[in-house]
């Protein structure tokens, strides 16, 4: 009885030991951003919308808020601005398309380690005028 319990306890260790080791020694690697909304219209000038970048990782693979961790920056900022927290701003002009990007390192402890971009895409509608 003992050696079956024995048996049982080893392999559950073993188990949740291979579950929860830092992946084989492999440095956590960014390899995408999802930025949320990924495509919007805004109407109006001076209308905020907050973006969300998700950053997916391997080793171990896992998704995260990287939001306040990424730099945020428009194609058009007098269309559409964004702050480093990946607050938007519409503009007083209408655009459409407008790139937003976020962009983060490969591995956030060295700058050399390669860059990951995500993106939005964002129209301006200014009723009338658009």
């Amino acid at each position: 009885m003992r050696q079956g319990r024995l048996r049982f306890v080893v392999a559950v260790g073993t188990i949740l030991a291979l579950l929860l080791l830092p992946s084989c020694g492999f440095k956590r690697k960014l390899v995408s951003i999802t930025v949320i909304p990924d495509t919007v219209t805004i109407t109006g000038s001076g209308v905020d919308l907050q973006f969300k970048a998700v950053g997916n990782y391997i080793h171990p693979p896992d998704s995260r808020d990287i939001t306040t961790s990424v730099v945020w920056q428009s194609a058009a900022p007098e269309v559409v601005s964004v702050n480093a927290a990946g607050l938007a701003t519409s503009g007083t002009v209408c655009g459409t398309t407008i790139t937003i990007t976020a962009t983060g390192h490969s591995d956030p402890h060295d700058s050399s380690s390669g860059i990951v971009v995500g993106t939005a895409a964002v129209t301006v509608k200014l009723p009338p005028a658009c």
